[in-house]
């Protein structure tokens, strides 16, 4: 298996792991390490736009900073000292700061933690090439060890959105539970922007909206509270063709690979990296008001499982539809993004306005890179789910779209390794499912 092709594979893992801390917390339906990374994001965008930084790494830190989860079965650093067998024996013996060490224990556990962690970074990037491996190995320890600014900004981005996280969760978490999160943006910095902004967060979710003085962090926070929605909207395309609710990828979790994706694909080639992996990131927001939307929606009536006759006929009935339909979709999302960005800074609004046309015309090289990474990220998805037996869509659509889109000599390359590797005679090889096995 090509090396790129078996990382991106084990980092969708992330999309369907459940971020370990708010499973013990009893969160219902809780977020994914996945979704997590992609506010986290967008946060230190928002945030470190301000600020004199390689505004390109601290985005790349935001995409590696979790990457470990991918090889370790646990996510708090404290849980393993926590000498407990149930849920209901570790919230009594630790109430208030459940998931945090003794003070005398704390550096053994962080230091042991490091090392597993340092592992499971070697262990998921061993095949990858040289300069990629390097690249992503040290940026995870810079944020480890936060030597950079960026490194030390990103550590309080990260405290940042869980602090958001937790306070979406208060419904389902007692006070004392929520303490720690109070406080733990103090812990890693003293930057008094991002202490106020972690002030104004807590004013927002706890005291109300109508307390936060600060107008510019008020709207702030209420785009990147509307932009977490994403991490619970499902991606309709793969539910409409029979999959479960619970088993389909988020559209925050798909952003992620996306993003992730464009990074690796794009190489030392001359791409303006950072725009790539904004427009990556941003390029379904509109989904938070317009909804997530396929080509057949107009065909569907009623029980779509009833529909799947209709469905299988979809290319040549809507054939003769396609320019109305894209034409009322692009006006609704249109409307759906001025919504969600009409109160952000001028400049950050036009930004993603304009990453955003770029992306859905697709008339610039930037443009047309990301979208053919995001058909490629969605055929990876579809091979996925039909080798996990969580429903077995026919890949064959999946594999025409993409390859009558592909201009751009490398991810033709990329595809064609895919087609040798795991694609044969119109369906998924046999050996694909021994080839997925050796990731787990």
């Amino acid at each position: 298996m090509d090396p790129l092709i078996r990382f991106f594979i084990e980092v969708g893992k992330l999309k369907s792991l459940k971020r370990r801390g708010w499973v013990l917390r009893g969160i219902r339906n809780p977020e994914s390490v996945a979704d997590h990374s992609f506010r986290v994001f967008l946060l230190a965008w928002l945030l470190g736009g301000e600020k004199r930084i390689n505004l390109k790494r601290l985005l790349k830190l935001a995409l590696v900073h979790s990457l470990s989860a991918v090889h370790i079965d646990y996510i708090s650093p404290y849980e393993k000292l926590l000498d407990t067998k149930s849920k209901k024996e570790l919230l009594k013996k630790y109430p208030a700061l459940v998931l945090r060490a003794p003070v005398t224990e704390k550096g053994k556990i962080v230091l042991k933690r490091f090392e597993e962690e340092k592992r499971a970074i070697k262990q998921l990037t061993r095949d990858l090439p040289e300069s990629i491996q390097n690249e992503i190995n040290y940026l995870w320890l810079d944020f480890q060890r936060k030597t950079s600014r960026e490194a030390r900004l990103l550590k309080a981005v990260d405290r940042l959105e869980n602090l958001i996280q937790a306070l979406e969760y208060k419904n389902q978490m007692s006070r004392e539970l929520l303490i720690p999160f109070l406080s733990q943006v103090d812990e890693v910095t003293d930057d008094r922007r991002i202490l106020n902004f972690a002030k104004s967060i807590s004013k927002y979710f706890v005291e109300g909206k109508d307390k936060v003085r600060n107008i510019k962090n008020y709207h702030l926070i209420r785009f990147i509270s509307e932009v977490g929605k994403l991490k619970t909207i499902k991606r309709i395309g793969w539910i409409y063709g029979g999959a479960k609710e619970k088993e389909t990828e988020s559209v925050a979790a798909h952003s992620f690979r996306l993003c992730l994706m464009c990074w690796l694909l794009v190489g030392r080639r001359r791409f303006d990296l950072e725009k790539l992996l904004k427009m990556a990131m941003i390029h379904d927001l509109v989904i938070v008001y317009a909804g997530d939307s396929t080509p057949f929606d107009d065909l569907i009536k009623g029980n779509l499982r009833d529909d799947k006759k209709t469905l299988e006929k979809w290319p040549s009935r809507l054939r003769g539809e396609k320019e109305r339909i894209t034409t009322e979709r692009r006006c609704k999302e249109r409307k759906a993004l001025d919504r969600l960005l009409k109160d952000l800074p001028t400049a950050l609004r036009d930004e993603i306005l304009a990453l955003w046309f770029e992306y859905e015309e697709g008339f610039s090289k930037d443009g047309r890179f990301v979208r053919q990474v995001c058909r490629i990220e969605k055929l990876l998805q579809a091979i996925e789910y039909h080798v996990k037996k969580i429903y077995k869509p026919d890949i064959d659509p999946y594999w025409t779209q993409l390859k009558l889109l592909l201009d751009d000599p490398v991810l033709i390359e990329f595809v064609e390794k895919v087609d040798k590797s795991f694609y044969t005679k119109g369906k998924v090889s046999p050996k694909f499912v021994d080839k997925l096995a050796l990731t787990k």
